[in-house]
């Protein structure tokens, strides 16, 4: 049995250029943690010359305060700044026993026949997280509830 979860609520966040040196992403989120953000799906991408972009959602409601906040947080760890993406959606689907390469691809091509272009996934052997333009996703919603008779 699957379960599918929608979040229209969200901004993809990305530290673009970070020094790819330990104790940078502890940083970041000691910094956000002492102004109560909640974050989810942390993924940190390795770049050439020693920097790398680090990404995560928060919560809409938080974005106003939130700019300033990463920009100072960008610059205090030598980033080379931050971007906000705002008209994304994520939706998540939760799965048991099946194989997951098999779910994914199944994921892949449900939101692809909707024209619904994958921003960013992260997946683990339970679930599958899709970043997609706000755009689509209501469409890619209800391609996915129909491959998983949800």
């Amino acid at each position: 049995m699957s379960k599918i979860t929608f979040n229209d609520k969200c901004v993809h966040v990305v530290f673009l250029g970070l020094p790819n040196v330990p104790g940078i992403a502890a940083e970041i989120f000691n910094e956000l943690s002492k102004r109560s953000v909640n974050v989810s799906m942390v993924i940190q991408n390795t770049m050439r010359g020693g920097r790398s972009d680090l990404s995560f959602l928060i919560n809409k409601d938080r974005l106003d305060e939130m700019i300033s906040v990463c920009r100072e947080i960008s610059e205090k760890v030598g980033g080379q700044g931050v971007s906000f993406a705002t008209e994304v959606a994520a939706i998540t689907v939760s799965f048991e026993s099946q194989s997951s390469a098999e779910t994914l691809a199944k994921i892949f091509a449900a939101l692809a026949s909707v024209g619904a272009n994958i921003e960013i996934i992260n997946s683990t052997s339970d679930s599958a997280i899709c970043i997609v333009s706000i755009t689509k996703a209501r469409e890619g919603l209800e391609a996915l509830e129909k491959v998983f008779g949800v």
